[in-house]
């Protein structure tokens, strides 16, 4: 039975797919016991435009600060952003970075370069090719921690989430095993974490996202910066898997976790 409990990936009704305010998830995350919640609230910087961000973030980020002068020290509350596709438009990944100071910031990607998020995906369509788009999906990611202006990396293993999870079509990871070490190296390299996201289990994945052989490597070539999250869209999935992954943090070699307050982790004891 852990005490330490932080989730660090949740999305309240400013991101686009969802549901609930800000207040009433801290409010329930407090209610279920956890010590500290990250709302980490959409830009997906492909879609800056169409969906609104600059004011998603804006109303987002005034609900967090609302929420922590009334919470108080019931709960400790990160102001967080999920920055999607950041490459894809430079200049508003770093509008929005510049324009707030957030606690967190995870780094995400979720749609190829010109194509629509994974999720979106026909996986019947028999232009869609498996191999190459891990391979693309790989690179991108690469040269988004090369870019650098986040935290933690987000869900590296997202693509499965639908390839595997949703439409069985198998992936074999060991294929990208040489870009995936290139992945963490460059992370670790750069100072900055990855996620374990527990959305897997609740879905028709039933892992967590990446799953424990990647956890294991990622610590295997010295990574310590290392979050849980969530990636709650409901009020009821808030904290959803964050025992079960300190187990596996454990088993993997881990002593800490990491909750982020002023861009700088918090080493907190897997206990």
């Amino acid at each position: 039975m852990y005490t330490n409990l932080f989730d660090s990936h949740t999305h309240s009704e400013n991101s686009p797919d969802g549901n609930h305010s800000v207040l009433y998830m801290c409010e329930h995350a407090a209610d279920i016991g956890l010590s500290g919640i990250a709302i980490t609230d959409h830009l997906e910087c492909n879609d800056f435009i169409k969906d609104n961000y600059r004011a998603r973030i804006q109303q987002s980020v005034f609900d967090i600060r609302r929420a922590q002068q009334l919470m108080g020290d019931k709960l400790l509350i990160s102001c967080g952003i999920e920055l999607g596709q950041a490459l894809q438009d430079k200049d508003a990944a770093l509008e929005i970075l510049n324009t707030y100071d957030f606690d967190f910031i995870l780094g995400s990607l979720h749609a190829l370069e010109g194509k629509l998020d994974f999720y979106y995906w026909d996986y019947s369509d028999p232009s869609i090719i498996i191999h190459d788009s891990m391979v693309d999906y790989y690179q991108q990611q690469i040269d988004l921690a090369k870019w650098g202006h986040f935290d933690v990396m987000g869900h590296i293993t997202y693509p499965i989430r639908y390839i595997w999870g949703k439409n069985r079509i198998p992936v074999d990871l060991n294929r990208y095993m040489d870009l995936i070490d290139e992945l963490l190296r460059t992370l670790i390299e750069k100072g900055r974490g990855i996620e374990v996201n527990t959305s897997g289990l609740r879905q028709e994945l039933g892992t967590t996202l990446p799953d424990f052989p990647l956890i294991k490597r990622y610590r295997e070539l010295g990574g310590e910066i290392i979050t849980i999250g969530s990636d709650a869209h409901y009020v009821e999935h808030i904290g959803n898997g964050v025992e079960y992954t300190m187990d596996m943090l454990r088993e993997a070699g881990f002593k800490y976790f990491s909750f982020f307050k002023g861009r700088q982790p918090r080493m907190l004891e897997l206990a």
